[in-house]
């Protein structure tokens, strides 16, 4: 060879080997392809459908997110629109020729400098990796994502089958990626995809909302996020701050440190001058309002969530939150935009406020507010009912329309809270309506023989707001300073006598806090139920025909009248917490309050309000009210809004008593409700005790003096209702031993009492005695007996 071939061949092989091919392959794929650059470059190839992802972000941990940018349409199943998944942080590995998927596992963790204790951790929990491509290598590595965007990670098919609406599996030959959905912004990228569900047999809410409920298609998007800049500083959660927060287990700790670390969730919000000082911002937070809202919703909830401008403005921050229009321009999608999003459903159904969150510190990086379109729509029918006997008609019309509105800037203010970071405070209504994080009855009074509606609910955010807004955001000179300070704001909430409940103890059937309920009203929930029930039987006297919409026929005054009759139910069941019911808050390490049981006084006079609730007089109807609740019309369909009835299209006055006597009878008669009742007695013998209950709730009904005429009705469909829920809870896996003690013993003098008076009466009502004796003595043998076994339902309430 000669010398000069020599070297040439030399200098050859010290080249590095280029896949031309792969090179002109990748190159070939972004020039034919529709390009979305930006955090993650996205090329959709319209030639075959598949869509590409640039292999540049490596060992980087980001945020996916999984999100319904169209809904199903049930509020029942719950898959709606605009509906977060879970936050997942995950980064891209190549490991040779693939590139992997993995989900960083962000529970446990050592928040030390010590790499080899990080490692420790790291290496003691598993990760998960959620999917894996195969990398093209050339000038710019690409990889096919088909396979991790088709595919259920939302966990649509689960929801589906939770809710009994059928086993339903991702059919990927009918599923695709839609083209104008795959986007990239500064800090995230976005891919929407249309994945078909199919089902051989279909549940119900599945086939009100899918013109073919077998084959159901729903649009997911999978957001790409990048997670913020450092120099975001977690404030720690305390129980008595009001937040929501983020928790993990944290092996760096000492063992004298509490292992498992909280945090609040809240946004980033820094001042011009930072301190405790008030500022300019930096950057406000500002939320942007879904332009598809009709007016006059659309003004209501700009209106309703501006109020948290001024607890912020308190706070220290000048021009710190903000509430604005979406622009034209601007794409909902851009994670950097907090969105309030109105979503329309085939029945009325929850508004919620979502965040998308950093799980290594709980900052807030998006805020999400989905609030239901029909829910105003309750308000108004409410309100209808309540006015219908107004002479005034036009006042009526601008009255109703008043309340809905006013309904609607209290949700937006609350939906909004919920994505600043605030948990909800169910104790708020026992202090005037401290907070729109409670969930408010709208309210009305008696002036003179007329219900007023001028105030239905409160304006602006209350004094537990504002404490929220000043404990979770306002800056302090120091970290020692603050300690200090946010000591002494819990103090001062003490001190002014607010209430803090939080969720799980305020909507759980084991709840027992006698000042947190959904919504209720006053300060006294006794009293308040007494009140309402005042305003309850004057709607009813005065319901007519005015409370129909123009055009709607007869038939649809029954749907109206539910809530009227039902006025007084959340009323009930905060009364009823009286009952066993036990005072506390979260500040044992501010003040060391202990709980306790409430004063015996208190608890007899809810029992004696509660059974108030029972009489027939409360529970009956006129006749010229049963004779114009008509049944409905031609192809105006009965639907679960309406009371269930025994006697087929026709009004059920008895049916109506059962529903709303065994709603007071299943609170007061709750098994853990009696088993604190025992309890309490067992420690302190002036306070009420399980036979005390039971003796006056059927001394109050079945002993009482026997009503005549359609009373006599309603007071023996209340004698069954209460003794068959006297046996539940007699049978109840949760009635502890002792409890079950004396209701067997209550329930075999009862028996005694109903065979005497079989002999005492006439033979109408004695068959009505001899009736339930028989069930009694079947049901203390028998937990399947029931004196009636299919109970007729109560109407959906929530949410208001």
């Amino acid at each position: 060879m000669k010398p000069y071939n020599l070297a040439l061949a030399i200098a050859l092989l010290s080249m590095p080997i280029v896949d031309v091919a792969a090179a002109t392959s990748t190159a070939s794929i972004i020039k034919k392809s529709q390009s979305a650059k930006g955090f993650i470059n996205l090329f959709y190839s319209k030639v075959d459908g598949e869509l590409y992802l640039e292999a540049n972000k490596l060992d980087q941990p980001f945020l996916l997110l999984t999100s319904l940018p169209h809904g199903v349409g049930s509020n029942d199943i719950g898959l709606d629109r605009g509906q977060l998944g879970y936050t997942r942080m995950v980064q891209f590995e190549r490991h040779g020729p693939y590139l992997i998927l993995k989900q960083l596992n962000t529970q446990y963790r050592a928040s030390t400098d010590n790499a080899a204790e990080q490692r420790a951790v790291k290496e003691a929990f598993a990760e998960s990796v959620l999917w894996r491509g195969k990398v093209i290598d050339g000038k710019r590595a690409l990889v096919s994502i088909n396979d991790l965007v088709i595919n259920d990670l939302h966990g649509i098919s689960a929801v589906l089958e939770d809710t009994k609406q059928g086993s339903y599996q991702l059919d990927k030959t009918r599923s695709l990626i839609i083209p104008e959905g795959v986007k990239s912004f500064e800090r995230n990228s976005d891919v929407d995809v249309l994945l078909t569900f199919n089902s051989a047999k279909a549940g119900n809410y599945v086939a009100q909302v899918t013109p073919d409920a077998n084959h159901m298609s729903v649009r997911l998007r999978y957001s790409f996020i990048q997670l913020p800049e450092e120099g975001y500083v977690a404030r720690e959660y305390h129980p008595m701050s009001g937040y929501l927060s983020d928790e993990y287990l944290d092996y760096g700790t000492q063992v004298n440190q509490d292992i498992k670390q909280r945090h609040l969730l809240r946004h980033r919000l820094q001042k011009v001058n930072p301190g405790s000082e008030p500022s300019e911002v930096i950057k406000p937070i500002t939320y942007y309002l879904d332009p598809g809202v009709p007016e006059p919703m659309r003004s209501a909830l700009l209106d309703g969530a501006s109020w948290w401008e001024t607890a912020f403005e308190q706070a220290g921050f000048i021009g710190g939150f903000k509430v604005e229009l979406l622009p034209e321009d601007a794409d909902p999608q851009d994670v950097r935009y907090n969105v309030i999003q109105w979503v329309h459903r085939a029945t009325r159904g929850w508004s919620y406020g979502s965040a998308v969150a950093d799980p290594r510190t709980g900052e807030i990086i998006k805020g999400h507010v989905t609030l239901g379109s029909q829910r105003v729509r309750q308000d108004h029918l409410i309100a209808r009912g309540l006015t219908a006997g107004w002479e005034d008609r036009q006042a009526a019309e601008d009255a109703a329309m008043a309340l809905s509105l006013a309904r609607i800037r209290q949700l937006s203010a609350h939906e909004v809270g919920h994505t600043l970071g605030f948990d909800h405070n169910f104790a708020a209504s026992s202090n005037d309506n401290a907070s729109v994080m409670d969930y408010p009855h709208p309210q009305a009074t008696l002036k003179g023989d007329k219900i007023d509606i001028s105030a239905p609910y409160g304006v602006g955010v209350g004094a537990w707001d504002k404490y929220i807004v000043e404990y979770g955001y306002r800056e302090f000179a120091s970290q020692a300073e603050e300690s200090v300070q946010l000591t002494e704001l819990m103090q001062k909430v003490q001190a002014e006598g607010l209430r803090y409940i939080g969720e799980a103890d305020s909507r759980s059937k084991s709840a027992s806090n006698a000042y947190a309920s959904l919504w209720d009203n006053g300060n006294d929930p006794v009293a308040e139920l007494i009140r309402i029930g005042q305003i309850r039987s004057k709607a009813i006297e005065d319901f007519s025909t005015n409370a129909l919409l123009k055009g709607q026929p007869r038939g649809e005054l029954s749907d109206i009248f539910v809530p009227i009759y039902l006025l007084n139910r959340y009323q009930i069941t905060a009364a009823a917490k009286f009952i066993g019911g036990t005072t506390y808050s979260y500040s044992e390490g501010i003040d060391g309050e202990s709980w306790h049981y409430l004063a015996p006084q208190l608890q007899r006079s809810a029992l004696d309000a509660l059974l108030d609730t029972l009489s027939p007089s409360t529970l009956s109807i006129s006749q010229s009210l049963q004779d114009a609740l008509v049944p409905k019309a031609g192809n105006y369909s009965k639907t679960r809004e309406g009371f269930d009835s025994g006697l087929g299209v026709i009004t059920d006055p008895l049916g109506m008593a059962e529903v709303l006597s065994r709603h007071t009878v299943q609170q007061l008669l709750s098994p853990q409700r009696l088993n604190r009742v025992n309890q309490g007695y067992i420690s302190d013998r002036e306070q009420l005790s399980v036979p005390a209950i039971v003796d006056k709730l059927l001394g109050s009904t079945l002993y009482d003096d026997i009503p005549a005429g359609a009373e006599q009705g309603v007071w023996m469909r209340v004698n069954t209702v209460i003794l068959d829920e006297i046996l539940t809870s007699y049978h109840a896996k949760q009635t502890r031993p002792e409890v079950k003690a004396q209701l067997a013993d209550r329930l075999r003098y009862t028996l005694k009492q109903l065979k005497r008076k079989v002999k005492r009466v006439s033979a109408y009502e004695a068959a009505h005695f001899s009736w339930l004796a028989e069930g009694v003595e079947s049901g203390l043998k028998d937990a399947k007996v029931k004196l009636i076994p299919q109970p007729l339902k109560m109407p959906p309430g929530s949410p208001i």
